[in-house]
């Protein structure tokens, strides 16, 4: 089992925005740096050839000057003066996460103590992406307000990039979340279509809020204390809302959540037991035509650029694979203390995996794969990343 290895460095939410992050960027300084080229890159495989890439780098200068949150927009203000960045490239990357990632998340019951209630939850991730010189930012973030009455609590943690203020991957007492690449989306007729792209476009200019700046919100609110019913909330809230097409995964410690988001619908699975997503629609869900997202449509895809329908292969490959270790954990004697009844639906039955269990599935071939930048465990119920490893170099065949 890899050991946890991923570096933690403290975000003060008492300072001021701009401030937030200037040790972390010293830090990171070199490593950040030497991503500006990828913006190149992406303009390549987004098809645009390279005699105009100046020309968009004017434009994008001109234009991009701030995502929708203020605060937010210092924060990477703040992260520019001490890099050197030029903001536009801070804004891409910050945006261009969201839509780029293919990922296995999801939750699954945990092995309880001695004792006669339920064991929680534990919420899975793993987050693959092919830009490779992203492996050498990989931090955790842990916010805390010194100005508080606890200065020294940690309210929340987070498994990020360095330089990316939105969130991808978060716990905090009574949630966790994490964030899936969707590379399809429901748009079909021509205003449809228009407006799920004009979406991306006011995401991109500042209009519009991104989805990780959304999930931001949830995991980092205004007040310090989080309701018992922020899951019922989002649940509430979020399928109407616009966003880009996404999965999105919650859980709380009772219960896990994964919603198939489209621009401003969602279609919403529940489980107390185990639940599992990739970067593809159920098959009960999945509609005659769905269309590629544009990171999709123009060929971008994680190490490679492949068709939409290799790129779907390979997201269930990932699914079965650690959807058959469930299975198979769940029909072997004695597992756990709470029995299967003949014909019992699996999915709703409460069974326990340890933790240590759960990380050998996560790292396992193909769910953990070339492109798997980290995995993490996170426990909602206490609010901790029991265990996150960052993979600076490609795995290779078996985990």
């Amino acid at each position: 089992m890899p050991e946890a290895n991923v570096p933690q460095y403290t975000i003060d939410l008492s300072l001021p925005p701009r401030k937030r992050y200037k040790a972390l960027a010293t830090r990171y300084t070199t490593q950040m740096q030497a991503l500006t080229p990828l913006f190149d890159s992406l303009l390549a495989d987004l098809g645009i050839a390279e005699r105009h890439h100046a020309s968009v780098h004017r434009f994008a200068a001109i234009f991009l000057r701030g995502v929708h949150s203020k605060v937010e927009t210092a924060e990477l203000r703040g992260i520019s003066s001490v890099t050197g960045i030029p903001m536009y490239l801070l804004i891409c990357f910050n945006v261009v996460l969201d839509i780029l990632m293919g990922c296995t998340s999801g939750a699954v019951r945990s092995a309880a103590a001695k004792d006669a209630s339920p064991a929680p939850m534990l919420h899975f991730r793993t987050l693959d992406w092919g830009m490779d010189p992203l492996r050498a930012i990989v931090v955790q973030l842990n916010f805390v307000r010194s100005q508080s009455e606890q200065p020294d609590t940690v309210l929340a943690r987070s498994i990020t990039y360095a330089g990316f203020v939105g969130v991808l991957t978060g716990v905090r007492s009574g949630l966790s979340l994490s964030l899936n690449f969707r590379p399809v989306h429901n748009a079909t007729t021509r205003m449809q279509q228009f407006r799920f792209y004009m979406h991306h476009l006011l995401v991109l200019l500042g209009y519009r809020q991104s989805i990780s700046s959304i999930l931001r919100s949830y995991l980092l609110p205004e007040s310090s204390v989080v309701s018992a019913e922020l899951l019922d909330r989002i649940l509430q809230e979020l399928p109407a809302r616009h966003t880009t097409a996404a999965y999105l995964i919650y859980c709380d410690g009772n219960t896990a959540v994964t919603m198939e988001k489209d621009f401003n619908t969602a279609v919403v699975t529940q489980s107390s037991s185990f639940i599992a997503t990739t970067n593809h629609d159920s098959a009960e869900t999945s509609a005659p035509i769905k269309l590629p997202t544009p990171a999709t449509q123009y060929g971008v895809n994680l190490a490679k650029a492949v068709g939409v329908d290799e790129m779907l292969d390979e997201s269930k490959e990932r699914l079965d694979c650690i959807c058959q270790k469930w299975q198979a954990y769940v029909h072997k004697p004695r597992r756990s203390r709470w029995d299967v009844q003949p014909g019992q639906d699996m999915t709703q039955t409460v069974f326990s995996v340890p933790a240590r269990e759960l990380i050998k599935w996560v790292t396992a071939w193909p769910t953990t794969n070339e492109t798997t930048h980290y995995a993490a465990v996170l426990d909602p119920a206490g609010g901790e990343v029991l265990w996150a490893h960052a993979y600076a170099e490609p795995v290779q065949g078996s985990a």
